[in-house]
């Protein structure tokens, strides 16, 4: 049988829209914007292992060759700081473009066998400065949650390496201490207008159940695979009614009223002569999913920007996503042709001190390896 598309669920434009109410307005409205959220969503959801596995195919190589190269510009520095080839202000300069790529190198890439070098161009060992750093943040912390939420950091499990897990420990335990709050607060006589607000509520909300459920035993009825005799027809039966319990414990209006399409229970005359009380509360059933689908596309795009290096809440598509790594992965292939070709031209020490005369030591803080 012929699944109807989505689009079909729209109140029919054949008329004018100044015709249309204003609940069968926001009722296409709704859909409309369901369906560009469902085709975001399933972009983000194919392309986050095509993306996964293009990182490990192609860019990690890449990544780890020029770290591999970079390790070896270490190396290369710092034998030539043995001695006395440099002038202070060139060994000053070699110094910080070994401690900045060692930096780098120990911390992103675990290569620990470069923290000889690393200490041998630092007033402080690598280890110590790091647990220095590591003080710091964690008293920066301790004293932001003293300050702002009036906690013990030791009661939140303070982790600066997990600083997502801990924001969610804290979360936890501030939601925890406004229920406490709450159960202690004084209880107060609620007024008339308040327990009306609460009935009104309730009822909105029992409706709202009521509104779904309908739909879902119309589907229901219709699909009991218990009722059909012919096995291929039991099949298919069996397949959608799991679509649609699927469907309902999600609260999916949409793809509930799509199945009744399906089956054939409902067509578009049906559907543009949805009563307006009827349409009213699968309006707030479907922006209630407009707006869970639209957190669910949020949290997977702060991961994956997050991963692919861009900043919080920067505006990304998938398209983005993709160009961006495109782009990354050319420019580490630059980047490995360069000190490459530096390795290469270093060898000759006269060379390097060349090149030394225009490494602007005030101005760069990092090196441009790293």
């Amino acid at each position: 049988m012929k699944t109807n598309s989505p689009q079909s669920l729209r109140i029919s434009t054949a008329k004018p829209a100044n015709k249309l109410t204003p609940a069968q307005k926001k009722f296409n409205t709704l859909i409309a914007r369901i369906d560009r959220q469902r085709e975001l969503l399933a972009q983000w959801q194919e392309l986050i292992p095509n993306y996964q596995a293009e990182v490990l195919k192609s860019f990690q190589p890449l990544r780890d060759s020029f770290a591999g190269f970079q390790a070896q510009m270490v190396e290369l520095l710092d034998g030539y700081c043995f001695g006395n080839h440099f002038t202070r202000l060139q060994k000053e300069k070699v110094s910080q473009i070994i401690s900045d790529i060692c930096d780098e190198l120990i911390n992103d890439h675990g290569r620990d066998d470069l923290k000889p070098i690393a200490n041998r161009h630092s007033d402080i060992a690598f280890d110590d400065e790091q647990a220095q750093m590591q003080t710091m943040g964690e008293d920066l912390f301790r004293a932001i949650f003293d300050e702002e939420f009036d906690l013990d950091p030791d009661d939140v499990d303070l982790d600066m390496d997990d600083p997502f897990g801990t924001a969610e420990r804290l979360r936890g335990i501030l939601d925890e201490q406004e229920r406490i709050a709450e159960e202690q607060r004084p209880r107060r006589k609620k007024t008339a207008r308040q327990l009306a607000k609460e009935q009104l509520e309730k009822e909105e909300e029992s409706k709202i159940s009521q509104s779904i459920r309908a739909v879902y035993r119309q589907l229901v009825g219709a699909l009991h695979p218990d009722r059909e005799q012919d096995p291929e027809e039991r099949d298919r039966k069996t397949d959608l009614m799991q679509k649609v319990t699927v469907a309902y414990k999600n609260s999916d209006l949409l793809k509930l009223l799509e199945l009744q399409l399906t089956v054939e229970q409902i067509d578009q005359s049906a559907i543009d002569s949805i009563n307006e009380d009827r349409l009213t509360y699968f309006n707030k059933i479907l922006q209630r999913q407009s707006q869970e689908l639209k957190r669910e596309i949020e949290d997977i795009e702060l991961d994956i920007g997050i991963a692919a290096g861009f900043a919080p809440f920067e505006l990304i598509t998938p398209k983005k996503i993709m160009s961006t790594l495109k782009k990354d992965k050319k420019h580490l292939e630059i980047e490995i042709a360069e000190i490459r070709e530096d390795l290469r031209n270093f060898q000759d020490i006269r060379a390097l001190k060349r090149w030394l005369k225009s490494y602007e030591l005030a101005d760069d803080f990092f090196s441009e390896y790293f």
